[in-house]
């Protein structure tokens, strides 16, 4: 009976470590629409839209299995959470993947690689903790990171979105904006991550 519910455990861990790595995946195919010609782009869409289903359904899995256990590795409040918010990490990067998908001839700015490129690292350092929940040392220091790289995606974007102030047409900056920050509110959805993950260390030390 012990081994059985040890393995329970595992499971609803084990979903959510496999979630983050879905939307990293997600994370990961919105660099490659940045150097893929504007005309190559389409095919990857179905992709993209792919992963978010997968996410999706992973979601709907650790629910449900939750939901069928006596014992869990964190309050189920948690659990809900951490799904909740990675699953809107995946919906954003969707969304801006969608629009440079769309928009076959918008010409994308450094400040957008840059960004995606901090979006990238929060992605592979959510994947890290959500496979070590139990390690509150580790836990810490994910958090710190995340922070830090939230505060340095709020400064890119700041730039990236004032830089088209009088670079473009006012159709184009709308776009650029659009973007911007669908792909700050992908940073944000990790930092609500790494919050959630601060409160789990400050409840359960």
């Amino acid at each position: 009976m012990i081994a059985l519910k040890s393995q329970r455990q595992l499971k609803t861990t084990g979903l959510l470590a496999e979630i983050a790595r879905r939307v990293a995946d997600g994370v990961g195919l919105l660099s490659q629409l940045l150097g893929t010609p504007s005309s190559e782009r389409a095919a990857q869409r179905e992709e993209l839209l792919s992963l978010e289903g997968q996410v999706m359904d992973l979601h709907f899995n650790l629910m449900t299995q939750i939901r069928s256990v006596f014992l869990t590795p964190l309050p189920r409040e948690d659990i809900y959470m951490l799904s909740q918010q990675l699953n809107r990490v995946m919906e954003h990067v969707t969304a801006a993947g969608d629009l440079i998908i769309t928009r076959k001839n918008l010409q994308l700015p450094s400040s957008c690689a840059s960004q995606v490129e901090t979006l990238s690292r929060q992605a592979e350092l959510t994947v890290a903790a959500m496979s070590v929940l139990d390690d509150f040392d580790h836990l810490e220091e994910y958090w710190v990171q995340v922070q830090r790289l939230a505060k340095q995606a709020n400064r890119t974007h700041r730039d990236w979105v004032t830089s088209t102030d009088t670079a473009f047409q006012p159709n184009i900056a709308l776009q650029q904006t659009e973007i911007a920050e669908q792909i700050l509110a992908a940073v944000h959805a990790q930092r609500s991550v790494a919050v959630t993950c601060g409160a789990i260390i400050v409840r359960e030390s």
